[in-house]
C-alpha cells in the first residue's frame, strides 16, 4: 500500500503513535503467538489519535486478526486522502467507530479548523448524549444544559474517562 501524495496527518498524533507503537510492537507479536481472536485499539482524545495510527502500524506488520478501532472523544487526525486510504486500504475490512458529542469543548474549539485543513474522520462517528449513556438516532438531541468544563471531555457514555482526582 503506498501512501498519497496529498495524504496530511498531524504531526503530533503522528509522533504519539510512533513513539507507542515501539512499546507495543513486541508484546503484541508476543500475544499473536498464541491464539488471539481479536484485536480492539481503544483510546480518548489523543489516545484515540493515537490508537487509529497503531492500528494502521499493526495492520502493517502483523498478518493477525483484523484490528477494530473504538474511538472516545477522537479529533479527526488527517485530510480526506489519508483518511479514505486508511478505511479502504491500510484499515480496509476493519470496524472502526468513534463516539463523540456536541458539548465536547475541545472537539467543538477545533472543529472549524479541522473543516479548513479538509481533515475528516476515518470511520462511522455516533453522536452520543453527554449526559447519559446513549447513543443518539440520527436527527435526535440531546437533553440538558450547557457543558463549559474540560471535564466534559471526558465524558462518554455516561462514564468519566480519565484520571479521578485525589483529595
Amino acid at each position: 500500500n503506498f501512501i498519497p501524495e496529498d495524504a496530511l496527518v498531524h504531526d503530533g498524533f503522528q509522533a504519539a503513535s510512533v513513539g507507542l507503537w515501539k512499546e507495543l510492537a513486541q508484546p503484541l507479536a508476543a500475544q499473536l503467538r498464541d491464539t488471539t481472536s481479536e484485536i480492539v485499539f481503544t483510546g480518548h482524545s489523543l489516545g484515540a489519535a493515537t490508537a487509529l495510527l497503531c492500528a494502521t502500524h499493526y495492520k502493517a506488520s502483523f498478518n493477525g486478526p483484523l484490528p477494530s478501532i473504538i474511538t472516545f472523544g477522537g479529533p479527526k487526525l488527517c485530510n480526506s486522502a489519508l483518511a479514505r486510504h486508511l478505511r479502504n486500504e491500510a484499515l480496509g475490512g476493519s470496524n472502526i467507530l468513534h463516539l463523540v458529542h456536541n458539548k465536547d469543548p475541545v472537539l467543538a474549539n477545533n472543529a472549524k479548523l479541522w473543516d479548513s485543513l479538509g481533515f475528516e474522520d476515518v470511520g462511522i462517528e455516533l453522536q452520543c448524549d453527554p449526559y447519559s449513556p446513549k447513543v443518539l438516532s440520527e436527527g435526535e438531541s440531546s437533553a440538558g444544559g450547557f457543558a463549559w468544563n474540560i471535564l466534559d471531555h471526558c465524558q462518554y457514555m455516561g462514564v468519566f474517562v480519565g484520571p479521578r482526582a485525589k483529595f
